[in-house]
């Protein structure tokens, strides 16, 4: 029954229709509606994940090993300081490849995230960011992925080609909340930016009256030792953890991305040569391992419960695999073969695609076919100029190029539907830049 049909009935007393009705019309409608907003990142490197964190405010990461928040409204800002390892010391490898994955637990109380070190874990309290813990000793290459079990466990995977289950203690998160008490997607935003910016604030004056005094006083004797004066400055401590489980994927290479399969309690890894690993989580026995249809350049995989599919991104296309079969079920060609999906989300039965050419596309299940404009053609969102850095490599090997499209590393919806955040950059490796938008 179309929509039309229940807000017809709906005048004689018949019940509001279902969510998945309203939800079905809003996925298709609102791609023709969507109107792109940019903001400016400054000088940030390829922004390479997104979460949501409030209803104005999203939790990034890039390139270039910066975690910040950024406020839908204003445009604004704040960085949140990475964690540093206690004891491990850094890769030589680990140069440039920067923070690939966020993750907020459930009940929206904790952050999972990469570390100073890419191949180390950090975790944040929220709303107030405090630092928790650093999770070292496991992974020896980039973290790819990040996915939460429940409140209490998550995983991650890596380039080594492993995956691990971490257990995170939070003493003041653990006793249940009482009815006053407000969780991270519940608390004021604009109250929590404006904290996090006055903190910021106070770093940046408290290091330039510093820089003063020690301008000041270069040629006289300093009254106290450089112990004394780091004393004084508020560092928070957060503890060190190790993983309580790790397994390594016995045919792929490179973890790409992982997710946790709630109603089967199963763990699946996808490997970037086109490898689907699936474990039981109790003890991460391996349940079976089964082929994407593509093996070249998996980056992406999500799972929708609803309609018991995977989708796996590859360089050409969008494979939906059977989620208790893991076989495949429709192949979806990329309209930008060759530069790859980078990104996959679905909403109702439109499947989102964001490709590495800076492509939105939207591929409508129940017809069989990606959706159009009005004029027929094929319904393409483009992403904007973002910004480029010309420096060397850009100069030697790209100038010749006038525009560069920003490829879509990452896209969310909001609980909604009518708002989509995509973030991303240029898909060169070589290349220095940036992007991020709010289509609304």
């Amino acid at each position: 029954m179309s929509v039309l049909d229940y807000t017809q009935r709906r005048l004689y007393g018949y019940r509001a229709p279902p969510d998945k009705i309203l939800l079905n019309y809003a996925s298709r409608k609102m791609p023709l509606l969507f109107d792109e907003r940019e903001y400016h990142m400054g000088t940030l490197n390829k922004v390479f994940t997104a979460q949501w964190l409030s209803a104005n405010q999203v939790v990034c990461a890039t390139k270039c090993n910066k975690l910040f928040v950024l406020d839908l409204k204003t445009g604004k800002q704040v960085f949140i300081p990475t964690l540093q390892s206690r004891s491990s010391p850094p890769l030589g490898n680990m140069e440039h490849c920067g923070i690939h994955s966020v993750a907020i637990n459930p009940s929206g109380t904790l952050l999972a995230t990469g570390g100073e070190e890419p191949h180390n874990l950090a975790i944040y309290r929220l709303p107030s960011f405090d630092p928790l813990h650093i999770g070292e000793g496991t992974h020896t290459d980039w973290i790819f992925s990040i996915t939460w079990l429940d409140d209490k466990f998550l995983v991650t995977g890596s380039r080594d080609s492993s995956v691990a289950v971490w257990e995170v203690e939070d003493s003041i998160q653990s006793a249940k909340p009482t009815g006053t008490e407000k969780s991270c997607r519940q608390f004021d935003p604009d109250s929590c930016l404006e904290q996090l910016h006055k903190q910021q604030a106070a770093q940046e004056n408290e290091e330039e009256q510093l820089h003063n005094q020690a301008a000041q006083n270069s040629n006289v004797e300093q009254p106290h030792s450089l112990a004394d004066q780091e004393s004084s400055v508020n560092i928070p401590s957060y503890s060190t953890i190790q993983a309580v489980l790790t397994k390594k994927c016995c045919l792929g290479e490179k973890v790409r991305a992982v997710v946790y399969n709630s109603r089967s309690e199963e763990l699946v890894g996808l490997t970037s040569n086109g490898y689907l690993n699936v474990w039981n989580v109790k003890g991460l026995k391996e349940v079976c391992t089964a082929s994407a249809p593509f093996s070249r350049e998996n980056t992406s995989l999500i799972l929708d419960l609803d309609k018991r599919l995977y989708a796996v991104g590859s360089q050409s296309h969008v494979s939906l695999m059977d989620m208790t079969a893991m076989k495949c079920a429709l192949n979806i060609p990329s309209k930008d073969k060759g530069t790859g999906v980078r990104s996959i989300s679905f909403r109702g039965d439109v499947v989102t695609m964001g490709t590495g050419a800076g492509s939105l596309l939207f591929y409508d299940l129940r017809a069989g076919r990606f959706m159009d404009c009005n004029c027929g053609m094929t319904l393409r969102l483009r992403t904007g100029e973002g910004w480029l850095r010309h420096d060397e490599m850009y100069q030697e090997f790209f100038s010749d190029q006038d525009h560069f499209p920003n490829a879509v590393y990452s896209h969310l919806y909001d609980d909604t539907g009518v708002r989509l955040v995509t973030v991303g950059g240029p898909l060169p490796a070589g290349l220095w830049g940036n992007y991020a938008a709010l289509w609304s």
